[in-house]
């Protein structure tokens, strides 16, 4: 059992900054994995975690958080149903996470991730996905890189058509600090920007793009372009980035939101 807060995250339909209460319970087949927890208490010790973080904190997000639940199948089953037990205890659960460590051209198409998020959401949760990579062997090639912005397309897209899944987290945001090389021999160029921390055209448009369109009220703008020429928007959009060193994007928030600054990098309309 792991409480931590979730790594920065594009935000778009609202605050969705959560404690994950209860982080990887599951095997790839559904079954609970062994811990100390587990063995000791059996399943209860999950409803009794959730619990104990709503007593300590009434007013935080608690949410399930596991990997390898971005399309139908045994373990999201699973995680569904560790939904149900929580509030069959009559504990609190806001949300479930998914953590959609991907790999380009088997990421689950579009539908099947829209019909795994409303299974979710269909039980009174949150939906939310925590920390997407889409990974591929490296050097990559044009067609792969090509396939990898259809797949974060369709991941973020998911989300988008989708009202309760509530945001998007890239883990991390550069192949600089990618987690992946170090863990997958010969995989990696997962992320948005590459090592030299420039931005990948086709990758951020496919997400700007599957995120929607820019709220009406806000004007394109007509001087400032991507490296792939696409238009920026003049105005920020509401829980888009709006600072951070290396940002040459739009730095006016949208009516109703106020550039915040989270770190030296990122900030964010809010």
């Amino acid at each position: 059992m792991k409480n931590h807060v979730t790594n920065v995250a594009t935000h778009y339909k609202g605050k969705c900054f959560h404690w994950d209460v209860v982080n990887e319970a599951l095997n790839e087949d559904g079954t609970f994995r062994s811990s100390v927890f587990y063995n000791t208490i059996g399943p209860a010790y999950i409803p009794i975690a959730f619990a104990a973080a709503a007593a300590a904190d009434p007013s935080a997000k608690l949410y399930y958080n596991d990997y390898n639940l971005d399309g139908p199948g045994a373990k999201s089953t699973a995680a569904q149903n560790i939904v149900k037990m929580i509030k069959a205890y009559g504990a609190k659960i806001d949300g479930v996470g998914s953590q959609a460590h991907l790999i380009v051209g088997s990421t689950p198409s579009q539908a099947n991730q829209v019909a795994n998020i409303n299974a979710f959401v269909n039980l009174g949760v949150e939906f939310a996905i925590t920390e997407l990579d889409i990974r591929t062997t490296t050097p990559i090639t044009s067609s792969a890189y090509a396939q990898q912005a259809k797949d974060y397309a369709a991941t973020v897209g998911a989300c988008a058509a989708v009202d309760k899944c509530v945001g998007v987290t890239i883990w991390d945001y550069t192949d600089k600090y990618s987690w992946i090389p170090s863990v997958f021999d010969g995989q990696g160029s997962a992320l948005p920007w590459d090592e030299n921390l420039q931005k990948k055209p086709e990758i951020y448009d496919a997400i700007l793009s599957a995120l929607g369109p820019v709220p009406s009220g806000t004007t394109p703008a007509s001087s400032s372009t991507s490296p792939s020429g696409t238009a920026l928007p003049a105005t920020a959009v509401k829980w888009g980035q709006c600072g951070g060193i290396g940002w040459t994007g739009p730095t006016v928030c949208a009516s109703g939101s106020t550039c915040t600054k989270q770190n030296e990098w990122y900030s964010q309309c809010l």
